[in-house]
């Protein structure tokens, strides 16, 4: 055989290939390495709105106050996704002080600029709250308007329930953000 000659159509199935090849990277980075999850509450408001699509990392993450994460509760609607703020982690201490609207980790004051407000909801735990081991705090930055660790029907999160941190807004175009 010539070795000049070319197969016909190999540029044709080298692109298609190509296309592929690029496709299962994409499904492989999705699956493995970060997701997209869209927003279906109003409790992390103004970060986050109604409507947003998130891009999520989930392989190799642990939870670190301050971080925006997506996790999932059996006991609470079924398991939906739900997505708030880490205030606090194993063995910190937090407490709220309704009447000043400031949250306290560890006996100081967050510093909270993100917030849709001051946090008057204290819900339906005992302050000064211990989060247990292997557990962490969150809270929705629309503070008085969020179901989150505050009440019993959540509670703290098990770290084995986070499925990743939210890194950035992909969609809609004119609120793509990073975090």
């Amino acid at each position: 055989m010539d070795e000049n000659k070319t197969v016909p159509y190999q540029g044709l199935y080298d692109w298609i290939q190509s296309i592929v090849m690029t496709f299962l990277a994409v499904i492989c980075l999705l699956t493995f390495v970060g997701r997209t999850i869209g927003v279906e509450q109003a409790s992390m408001t103004p970060t986050l709105l109604h409507g947003d699509r998130m891009i999520v990392r989930s392989i190799f993450y642990t939870p670190r106050q301050g971080d925006i994460v997506i996790f999932s509760k059996q006991s609470f609607r079924d398991g939906a996704a739900l997505v708030k703020r880490v205030i606090a982690l194993e063995g910190d201490v937090v407490d709220i002080d309704p009447m000043a609207g400031v949250i306290y980790v560890n006996g100081v004051a967050l510093y909270e600029p993100y917030t849709n407000g001051p946090t008057y909801f204290m819900g339906d735990i005992a302050y000064p709250y211990t989060v247990p081991e292997g557990q962490i705090f969150v809270i929705g930055d629309n503070r008085n308007y969020s179901q989150d660790s505050r009440s019993s029907s959540i509670g703290p999160v098990d770290m084995r329930e986070v499925i990743g941190q939210v890194v950035a807004v992909a969609f809609p175009f004119d609120r793509i953000t990073l975090f």
